[in-house]
């Protein structure tokens, strides 16, 4: 083979002349350095699609993340959950006060500020209220300043904070609400349903709402309607109708002393029982209601002078027509109806049960008695102790060996709170020790847990005895 440049005789497998020192297959290089160049290409290119691929997946997985925290982030926990868990003891150290579990979420105070947890112990609402309430069909009623509003399980403000003060919804979807010195109700949407006309509303009783104006009271409907006028000068604690009747009182005159008279109407504004003493507009229950005789009066002599007369204070039960439903026997006081059943104080001041029978189910025996919220029990004191009883019968179910019974003096979910030797805990109603008694303070069970209270700090206990200061 022949140099192509200086025509010199050389090996045919030579690359490079070795008289003149030039190369001979130039096209060969130029082809292995295309190859060499095309490969590592290549290679930077799969390098390069792998990075993207790696990247665009880590970006997915941020996005899904991200996604995820948005829909979680008010997602409330499951509201069944009835275990103390890890997540929830650390997040109450977080707080300076706690309160019971209502539709899933708890209120809590963080530096005199109000937000809820649910019961993992996520914070589902922030503590930046002044006042919060518990959570009630699906809201709660908050103040921010010196402004009420309404929001909903995911913070959301349904009701603005314009309104002075709003009372907790009811069954019918209603509550009372103030604004400039006048009442009237709203929706959970916050939608006004009955003009603020009212100097003051009370709840809805039966299908009628008392109102006022000019400080007198009268009875309307959903729909706005007065349908009975404003005429009555009071009510019985605020009572509405129970039974289809509610106490009323008129302003009067009783041997010359200007006084109130009680009386009864029914929802169309006629009077069932008529304007008299002896009656204090208690509200009926189990179709019966108490009036009074007797005790220190004011009357007038012959010649027109005042004197005070005693005579025996006595009580009765009378019917819905006013009719006496029992003798009048010497009484000190007579608590209206709860569940077919009334506190009776007779007149050495100990205190017994009465059914709607008139009889005496529990004698005058003991120095307290309270018939709460319990449909079967009663709590009863002597000596400064206290038990339960059975209403039926008055047998003592649980001794009167307790220094405190909770209130609101009923079994919730099984268990009432108890104190004995200076220390709460949970029994149920065979006695038997649920929760230890080691906490200062314990709240009645709601949806699984209980607010308790030991050295100072809030936590919450469950049904199987656990709680948060464990962990």
């Amino acid at each position: 083979m022949f140099c192509k440049y200086c025509g010199s005789l050389i090996d045919k497998d030579s690359s490079f002349c070795s008289h003149c020192g030039k190369r001979q297959n130039e096209s060969d290089a130029k082809s292995a350095n295309t190859s060499d160049t095309g490969c590592s290409l290549h290679k930077y290119n799969l390098k390069k699609k792998t990075l993207f691929f790696v990247l665009g997946c880590l970006l997915l997985l941020l996005v899904t993340w991200l996604i995820v925290s948005l829909c979680n982030r008010n997602q409330i926990a499951d509201i069944t959950i009835d275990k103390i868990s890890r997540e929830l003891a650390e997040a109450t150290k977080n707080y300076d006060e706690l309160y019971n579990f209502h539709e899933g979420l708890a209120k809590v105070c963080k530096n005199s500020k109000y937000g809820f947890i649910d019961k993992q112990g996520h914070e589902i609402i922030p503590c930046i209220y002044d006042k919060a309430e518990d959570f009630k069909l699906g809201v709660s009623v908050v103040v921010k300043g010196e402004r009420t509003g309404a929001i909903n399980q995911s913070g959301d403000m349904v009701i603005p904070c314009k309104y002075d003060y709003i009372h907790s919804f009811g069954k019918d979807s209603l509550a009372v609400a103030f604004l400039d010195e006048k009442s009237g109700f709203i929706d959970l949407k916050g939608n006004i349903v009955i003009p603020f006309n009212y100097e003051y509303c009370e709840e809805f009783s039966e299908g009628l709402a008392a109102v006022c104006q000019d400080g007198l009271y009268g009875f309307i409907n959903k729909k706005g309607e007065l349908i009975i006028p404003c005429q009555y000068k009071g009510l019985y604690n605020g009572h509405g109708f129970c039974d289809g009747l509610v106490g009323v009182s008129v302003e009067g005159e009783h041997n010359g002393i200007a006084d109130y008279r009680w009386g009864y109407i029914d929802k169309k504004g006629k009077i069932v029982i008529p304007f008299q003493d002896g009656l204090t507009g208690a509200p009926f229950s189990s179709g019966l209601s108490v009036k009074y005789r007797g005790g220190i009066t004011m009357v007038y002599d012959k010649n027109g002078f005042p004197f005070m007369r005693e005579t025996p204070f006595e009580g009765a039960f009378i019917n819905e027509k006013g009719e006496p439903a029992s003798e009048y026997f010497e009484v000190q006081n007579i608590q209206e109806f709860r569940n077919g059943y009334s506190v009776i104080k007779d007149k050495t001041g100990w205190e017994g049960l009465i059914n709607t029978r008139g009889e005496f189910v529990i004698p005058c025996k003991y120095s307290f008695i309270a018939n709460g919220f319990d449909d079967k029990y009663v709590v009863v004191g002597l000596n400064g102790k206290y038990g339960m009883a059975r209403k039926e019968t008055g047998e003592v179910v649980v001794p009167i060996i307790y220094e405190e019974i909770g209130w609101p003096w009923a079994f919730k979910e099984g268990v009432i709170s108890v104190k004995k030797d200076g220390k709460m805990g949970c029994i149920n109603d065979s006695n038997q020790v649920v929760i230890s008694f080691i906490y200062d303070e314990v709240d009645e069970f709601s949806e699984g847990f209980a607010v308790v209270q030991r050295y100072g700090k809030y936590g919450y206990v469950d049904r199987y005895g656990h709680d948060t200061f464990s962990y």
